[in-house]
């Protein structure tokens, strides 16, 4: 008599998934392995790419944590990766997530060309109104206002943009974002600058979009200027932020805080930028409290309970 083994009752062990942080969405996951020196052995990790953070777990705990903020450059190599040759990328970063300096790390995994371009776009690519200038010489009229209705509003239905165009149908549109747009934006930006998203939320309004086309990297201004005036005080309870702005009034000004980081928007035309600040606490929002008087934007920010 064949007898069938019993199922067992304890459960399939879950793998360990990182929590994420508030406004945090997750971009990418697979396996692959890193290391923090190129002449050591590979440690292979489980990989989690956010909008925030590259994050590694191996068994119950994270071993390797990097914000995308601090990521200052990737570069390609060859290296040999579980007995053969393999593309690796090799990333240079700032500090870690508390601070400590990292140096580089070297980084291999699955559809690397794909977790390549995910992390530039989210750490290196920089968008301005000279670039999508630039992109728009290489295309069409019609790419041309895609590309700048994008740039003026972020994101966008494939329904908003065929209508911008007057496109018969929605391929008209996804084959301009295909084989015109996305491919001028590689040659000239490095990367795609449009991405369909079927869920993201908004950094600026905090909104969860579902089924739009994204305008891709960090929208800039020039902030480059040595003598630029930028004072961030600690005053007990509460951040005060002194900010040098021009030719922009308190109106053009849209203002998000997540917890220690604060986001300026200009939605002036022919001004509009973005610019990202990470303050030494987390701090809450009135709205009271943001003051524009010759060119200096004063922020009161109240420290969180």
């Amino acid at each position: 008599m064949r007898i069938k083994p019993k199922h067992s009752a304890m459960p399939a062990p879950k793998l360990f998934r990182p929590k994420l942080k508030d406004g945090e969405t997750l971009v990418l996951e697979g396996q692959g392995g890193f290391k923090f020196n190129e002449r050591s052995g590979w440690k292979v990790t489980l990989f989690f790419l956010t909008n925030q953070r590259l994050i590694g777990c191996q068994l119950h705990k994270i071993t390797l944590e990097i914000p995308v903020e601090s990521i200052v450059g990737i570069t390609r190599a060859m290296q040999v990766y579980v007995m053969r040759k393999r593309e690796i990328l090799c990333i240079a970063c700032s500090q870690g997530v508390h601070g400590e300096k990292v140096g580089h790390v070297w980084f291999v995994i699955n559809d690397i060309a794909i977790w390549r371009n995910a992390l530039y776009r989210l750490a290196l690519l920089k968008v301005d109104e000279p670039l999508i200038e630039t992109i728009g010489q290489d295309v069409g009229a019609d790419s041309r206002d895609i590309l700048w209705y994008l740039w003026h509003h972020r994101h966008a239905t494939i329904t908003d943009l065929a209508g911008l165009i007057q496109a018969e149908n929605h391929r008209d549109v996804l084959m301009l974002i295909q084989d015109e747009i996305n491919p001028a934006a590689e040659k000239r930006a490095g990367c795609p600058i449009l991405s369909f998203e079927r869920s993201r939320i908004d950094p600026q309004t905090g909104e969860t979009i579902g089924y739009a086309w994204w305008m891709l990297g960090t929208p800039t201004a020039d902030f480059s200027r040595p003598d630029r005036l930028l004072d961030i005080v600690d005053e007990g309870d509460y951040i005060q932020v002194i900010l040098e702005v021009k030719q922009v009034e308190k109106s053009d000004l849209t203002l998000h805080v997540s917890r220690n980081q604060l986001v300026i928007s200009s939605e002036k035309p022919g001004h509009r930028w973005t610019e990202t600040f990470r303050l030494p606490a987390d701090v809450t929002y009135d709205h009271q409290d943001l003051h524009l008087r010759n060119q200096l934007l004063e922020i009161r920010l109240a420290k969180g309970k």
